[in-house]
C-alpha cells in the first residue's frame, strides 16, 4: 500500500490561508507521514485545472491512500465530485483528510458528501453570476461602440486629409500626414458615410 499527498491551492505563502499551498504542505508535513510522493496543483488566476490530480489517479493502485487537507480541494464542481467518487470506486483507493475518509465501501459520511456538493453548487452559482456580469459588461461595451454619439466628430483637419487622399494616392497621403494606411481608410469611410 502506497501513501500519496495531494495539494491544490494558490501560490501565496500565508500559512493561515487554508487555500494556499504553503498552509496545506505545512499541515501534511505535521502529520509525520512518510509519503511516497507529493502531487501539487497550483491555481493561478481563475484556472482550476487539476493536472497533477489526474496524474496521481493514473499512478495509484488498489488499496493505496491519498491524503489531503480538505477533500473539497480535489473538485471544483458537482460533475468533478461525481467523477472523483466514481474513480474512488473503480480504483479501490481511499482518500483521507481530517474531515472525512472516502473509500469504495464508504457510505457513512453522506453529510460530508452533501456539504461538498453544496460547496460545488455555490461555486457554480458564483461562476454563473460572474459570467452574467461579464456578459452584461460585454453588451454594454458593444452598445457603446455602436452608439453614434460616442463616435469622434469629423474635424476640419480630417476634411483636409480626406481632400488630400482624394486628390492623390494612399502613399502620398501617408507621407504628408504621417497617418497609417488603415487610419486613412477609416477616415475616408467615415466621411463618405456622412
Amino acid at each position: 500500500m502506497s501513501m500519496y499527498a495531494y495539494i491544490a491551492g494558490t501560490t501565496n505563502n500565508d500559512l493561515n490561508d487554508e487555500g494556499s499551498i504553503a498552509c496545506q504542505l505545512d499541515f501534511l508535513q505535521q502529520t509525520n507521514v512518510d509519503y511516497d510522493a507529493y502531487f501539487i496543483d497550483t491555481f493561478i488566476g481563475a484556472s482550476r485545472a487539476r493536472f497533477q490530480l489526474q496524474k496521481l489517479l493514473m499512478v495509484v493502485k488498489p488499496g493505496d491512500m491519498i491524503d489531503v487537507m480538505d477533500v473539497s480541494n480535489m473538485t471544483s464542481n458537482i460533475r468533478e465530485l461525481c467523477c472523483l467518487l466514481n474513480e474512488i470506486e473503480d480504483l479501490q483507493i481511499t482518500i483521507f483528510s481530517d474531515e472525512i475518509e472516502l473509500d469504495m465501501n464508504d457510505n457513512s459520511e453522506p453529510y460530508h458528501i452533501a456539504m461538498m456538493l453544496c460547496r460545488a453548487d455555490r461555486l457554480i452559482m458564483k461562476q454563473q453570476e460572474f459570467n452574467r456580469k461579464r456578459m452584461c459588461h460585454s453588451k454594454h461595451q458593444i452598445d457603446l461602440h455602436r452608439n453614434k454619439e460616442n463616435k469622434r466628430d469629423i474635424t476640419r483637419n480630417d476634411y483636409q486629409v480626406y481632400k488630400l487622399l482624394m486628390s492623390s494616392n494612399y502613399k502620398t497621403a501617408q507621407r504628408k500626414t504621417g497617418l497609417s494606411r488603415s487610419t486613412l481608410y477609416r477616415l475616408k469611410k467615415r466621411i463618405q458615410k456622412r
